[in-house]
């Protein structure tokens, strides 16, 4: 259990956010990011709190006050400075998924209750559609900053009627009381399950994890963003957090230009989810098989490892090139979204790059407990923060139960949906994640499954398919996804336990479809002796193609279930 934490300020409203960074950190740059052509834009403290004030300025005096606000796009500044204009006593916003269709998007819009839609020039071609199909939608607003398309209503122009509002003396918007209980987002859930929820947080949930954070936290002076900004770790955590901390945010603009964008802004530290985190260690390995360098770099971690145990860290030295592959200054990763394989945390700690796995979820804002700067317990989620309390629930002989949890980080409630609001609180006031777990004897809380995940055989025994999953990618090297679970038999019984695998597309090249599936089997038998009985894997299917997947990069295994229901096969 942690005892000792960082001094950090206490804040109350997003407008102490922006009104602290301003005065504490100035002509620093708090934002950079690359424009369509790849020019690079930076913006200080002061700019981003100027540009706030105009935005709102201008939006309050169209009559807006009190709307929900859906706000569409890629990570930006203006992104950032649409959703801090907007919470600044202004209105209620709403994050929505980029990667969502028309369809979707106005199913959510409906859901949420919004009056205005923000979006980028990603949105910009359907926006007349839009019109059509979200009659609700009243006000249109382009919030490219960059982008040649000329719409009605742009940021731009926006930007200015404020400014030339605020110079003839308006302060409205300066002075808008906030209420810190009162709703400021709505953020929809990314659906692992299929239903969407409306997670209804206040500034009082959101500013409390910001705290919590820095509680437990030393951080770089500058970051990297490449998680969507819509979701609540990515935002709340990374966005506000680095305007709170006073670090320079660099925005990555395309997935596929991370390696060329870390090398241009050469971070300290992300934020990333399990899936990239995997995906660039497994980089580096690949990086040294190519070169015919892997018995060098296995040398140089065992040697490395040898001499720290004296004092003596030679990291940045040995494994220069790989830190350079990185942008140069990579020392931080938090990760969230998922546990993360303590064997992908010590690889990296090998060659100097501190990776903290957390946990949180949408309704908590999200951060309920992370590993730290303090200590980092690999396997685990990491420690309770300091402004809520965790209880385990209805545990098992082994001590695992549901994670619940109390205190201001927990959302308000979901959305106009109290029937199920009041399914996610006990009787005595408890948040109920449905996520499994337990508590060690130091205070660090470990993940085990997720409750609506749980197998529950025929026979009475449970199994984590979680469990299982971890079990299978730590043996099998050539496996990049997996996912274990029971289709239900006629009865409704969970019979037997199967596997759906996709492996690396290299490995599938060399040994051919037939080969691929016969080796798959084969190694499944083997590990299946090392199980317990019930545990064991009674088939497994080859995929053809990755798992669909939610903009987090969680597998959606309501998929995966749906498709077991319309084809279930038995093998004794």
């Amino acid at each position: 259990m942690l005892r000792n934490y960082y001094e950090t300020d206490y804040i109350h409203t997003m407008r102490d956010l922006l009104e602290r960074s301003e005065k504490k950190y100035g002509l620093d740059y708090a934002y950079k990011e690359l424009d369509p052509e790849r020019n690079l834009h930076s913006y200080t403290f002061v700019q981003l709190r100027e540009d706030v004030d105009a935005l709102g300025t201008s939006l309050l005096e169209r009559a807006l006050q009190g709307k929900h606000f859906a706000i569409v796009g890629e990570s930006s500044y203006s992104y950032v400075v649409s959703y801090m204009a907007v919470s600044m006593g202004l209105g209620v916003i709403v994050p929505l998924d980029k990667e969502l269709s028309k369809e979707e998007l106005h199913k959510l819009i409906c859901k949420s209750d919004a009056e205005v839609l923000l979006y980028s020039d990603l949105l910009s071609d359907d926006v007349e559609e839009m019109r059509g199909i979200c009659p609700e939608v009243h006000t249109f607003i382009n919030i490219s900053m960059y982008g040649t398309k000329k719409e009605s209503l742009s940021i731009l122009d926006l930007f200015q009627e404020g400014r030339s509002l605020i110079n003839s003396g308006n302060l409205r918007y300066k002075t808008l009381p906030i209420d810190r209980n009162a709703l400021s987002a709505i953020l929809f859930t990314s659906g692992t399950t299929g239903v969407n929820k409306g997670v209804m947080l206040s500034h009082k949930n959101i500013l409390t994890v910001i705290h919590s954070a820095f509680s437990m936290f030393r951080f770089s002076d500058v970051s990297f963003s490449v998680l969507p900004i819509n979701h609540t770790y990515e935002f709340n955590l990374h966005v506000l957090g680095c305007l709170y901390g006073g670090i320079t945010l660099c925005f990555n603009d395309s997935i596929k230009h991370v390696k060329d964008n870390l090398k241009i802004f050469q971070p300290g530290m992300s934020l990333m989810v399990p899936m990239i985190v995997e995906s660039l260690y497994k980089n580096i390995w690949k990086e040294a098989e190519k070169n015919n360098l892997t018995k060098h770099l296995q040398y140089g971690i065992w040697f490395s490892n040898l001499i720290r145990k004296v004092g003596i860290d030679r990291r940045k030295l040995f494994f220069k090139p790989i830190a350079e592959s990185l942008g140069g200054n990579l020392q931080t990763i938090v990760c969230g979204g998922a546990p993360l394989r303590p064997d992908i945390v010590k690889g990296f700690e090998d060659i100097g790059i501190s990776v903290y796995n957390g946990y949180g979820i949408t309704e908590c804002a999200p951060l309920i407990a992370t590993n730290c700067t303090m200590k980092n317990i690999a396997g685990s989620v990491g420690f309770v923060i300091p402004d809520n309390l965790v209880r385990i629930a209805d545990t098992d002989e082994d001590g695992i139960g549901e994670i619940q949890v109390q205190g201001d980080n927990v959302m308000m409630g979901y959305y106009k949906d109290p029937v199920s609001t009041r399914k996610t609180f006990t009787a005595d006031g408890w948040f109920k994640t449905g996520d499994l777990g337990y508590l060690d004897r130091k205070g660090a809380l470990y993940i085990t499954g997720r409750e609506k995940n749980l197998i529950i055989l025929a026979n009475g025994k449970n199994v984590h398919p979680e469990e299982l999953e971890e079990y299978i990618l730590d043996h099998l090297a050539y496996v990049k996804e997996v996912v274990v679970y029971a289709p239900l038999s006629p009865e409704g019984h969970e019979v037997m336990i199967m596997a759906e695998a996709y492996v690396e597309d290299q490995f599938l090249i060399e040994k051919g479809v037939d080969e691929v599936k016969k080796i798959l089997k084969e190694d499944i038998s083997k590990l299946n002796h090392k199980l317990s009985v019930y545990k064991r894997i009674h088939d497994v299917e080859l995929r053809e193609c990755e798992f669909e997947k939610t903009s987090t990069k969680k597998i959606k295994r309501y998929c995966i279930e749906r498709e077991a229901l319309s084809h279930v096969k038995y093998h004794h």
